[in-house]
């Protein structure tokens, strides 16, 4: 999934109620969040995270794989839904966010090794 391709469908899926600036804000926050908590802990990885903009990187692959794309879509559903007070959307939404991101973040360390810490010896 694009960056361009999540924006439309949030806006297909609530309205244009807040502006690419925002919305942008908001997808530099999970994909921060996904390339610290999740990526770079593996070995091979080390990818240092630049925020997005909608006009320079609307064409640009997500992190997270297509099949994983609820993460991104209810993570933003739910910000949506938190700046206007719906309660009960928003917590669904987060209890679906946290349901696909806990999914992806299994996934992709049963695909990938962890980096060593580090470790005792002479014990």
């Amino acid at each position: 999934m694009t960056v361009g391709e999540l924006i439309e469908t949030i806006i297909r899926m609530r309205g244009r109620q807040y502006g690419e600036d925002i919305m942008m804000g908001w997808l530099n926050e999970i994909e921060g969040q996904v390339i610290e908590e999740i990526v770079n802990r593996a070995q091979g990885y080390n990818v240092t995270f630049k925020p997005l903009s909608y006009d320079l990187d609307a064409e640009k692959e997500l992190t997270i794989p297509t099949r994983f794309q609820d993460v991104y879509i209810h993570y933003m559903l739910s910000k949506i839904d938190y700046h206007n007070q719906e309660t009960e959307r928003y917590n669904n939404d987060v209890v679906m966010y946290n349901s696909a991101y806990d999914a992806y973040a299994a996934w992709f360390r049963r695909e990938n090794m962890p980096k060593r810490g580090a470790s005792f010896s002479g014990f």
